[in-house]
């Protein structure tokens, strides 16, 4: 599964990755002491990465354009904002897929702190 979003703004961006970050490692912390026979330190390494990944990219939100429209468009606005418009949608969209890389391996170890029989019993309820 792929998470897809789009944000109108720098805040509701960080706003969605902090959200998601919170969701992660309150399902983590839901693992840790809902079910037994789970491995601590694997789960506070998960959180770990959890805030390593949602600091590193909410700092990666604030991006800057390099080029000005007198020198580098020749003072051509159409094509300033076009340039523009391309280089934010093409960082946002980067961070984007760096994010949520980072949230499908996240998931992937959580999932590991389970046994097999937990993840089946969690399907068959899902399914149910």
């Amino acid at each position: 599964f792929k998470i897809f979003f789009i944000m109108a703004n720098k805040r509701n961006l960080k706003k969605y990755m902090k959200t998601m970050a919170a969701n992660l490692a309150g399902e983590t912390l839901f693992i840790l002491n809902y079910y037994e026979n789970i491995d601590e330190a694997k789960a506070d390494a998960i959180i770990d990465k959890i805030l390593a990944l949602v600091t590193e990219k909410t700092n990666n939100v604030s991006v800057s354009f390099d080029k000005t429209c007198k020198v580098s468009f020749e003072g051509n606005r159409k094509d300033y904002r076009k340039a523009h418009a391309a280089y934010f949608k093409k960082c946002y969209n980067e961070l984007a897929d760096e994010f949520n890389n980072g949230v499908q391996a996240i998931l992937k170890e959580m999932n590991g702190l389970l046994s097999k029989e937990q993840l089946e019993e969690n399907k068959r309820m899902a399914n149910a």
